[in-house]
């Protein structure tokens, strides 16, 4: 494996280490470079996960009805992504509940603790794509159990590249260094070639509705908070793939 193959792999693996509870050899004592790289292949890994999940619902279908193949998809992405964005959906929720503050908001987006308006947020995401995915047809169920977890990757990666980073310190302060843009465009090539299996009216809704999404969403935080966290952008991610969902099964 030459260098730049090495580098790429690399930088997958700590892309993949930071969005699931996949063990990750080498994320360790990573060069800050390659940190602030791995962003533009958070995609790639998102697609992954939705490929995998969308043969084992077709594999589940052999023993369950549709429902119940929808409930423990969903429970699946919530697993394997260690919910850390249905985390950051909570933290952000609670923030939003909490007023209009900037710096009342971050506080409270530093709480542990989820609140009323984190707790709502958590049951409707889930409420809505274990229901979409279950009145999906058979013909856009697999499109859409493989495409939403990368296009929403694929939206966070947007966000970052839009907005500042308002965090000086953490994990975050490295991952989303600015970088001339080459994050996203990475990851919106990673996005447009993974259409390509599954590439049809049903796909360009999604990616549509991602692209409109991710745009709204963008502008409240800029108006809201100046910036982004590393809690917004995971929120932003978890709304597009739940709007996704919707917009490919109905």
């Amino acid at each position: 494996m030459n260098g730049a193959a090495a580098s790429a792999f690399g930088r997958i693996r700590l892309a993949a280490g930071f969005l699931t509870i996949i063990p990750v050899m080498g994320s360790r004592g990573s060069a800050p470079e390659d940190v602030a790289a791995s962003l533009g292949w958070f995609p790639l890994v998102g697609f992954a996960i939705g490929a995998a999940l969308a043969v084992a619902d077709h594999l589940l279908g052999f023993v369950f009805r549709p429902a119940l193949r929808a409930a423990l998809i969903v429970m699946a992405l919530a697993i394997v992504t260690g919910a850390i964005h249905l985390d950051g959906l909570a933290d952000t929720a609670d923030a939003l509940g909490a007023g209009r503050d900037r710096a009342r908001a971050l506080e409270v987006m530093r709480d542990a603790r989820i609140g009323s308006f984190g707790a709502l947020a958590l049951f409707f995401v889930l409420a809505l794509k274990l229901v979409a995915i279950a009145g999906a047809a058979d013909t856009t169920r697999f499109a859409a159990i493989y495409l939403a977890p990368g296009i929403a990757r694929w939206s966070m990666v947007a966000l970052a590249h839009r907005l500042d980073y308002l965090r000086a310190q953490g994990a975050g302060s490295a991952l989303l260094a600015r970088d001339g843009g080459r994050n996203f465009n990475l990851a919106s090539v990673i996005a447009v070639a993974a259409a390509i299996p599954v590439i049809g009216g049903h796909a360009l809704r999604g990616y549509a509705t991602a692209v409109i999404v991710t745009l709204m969403i963008g502008a409240f935080y800029r108006r809201w908070l100046g910036g982004v966290t590393g809690d917004a952008i995971g929120a932003g991610g978890e709304i597009v793939e739940t709007a996704v969902l919707i917009a490919l099964a109905s």
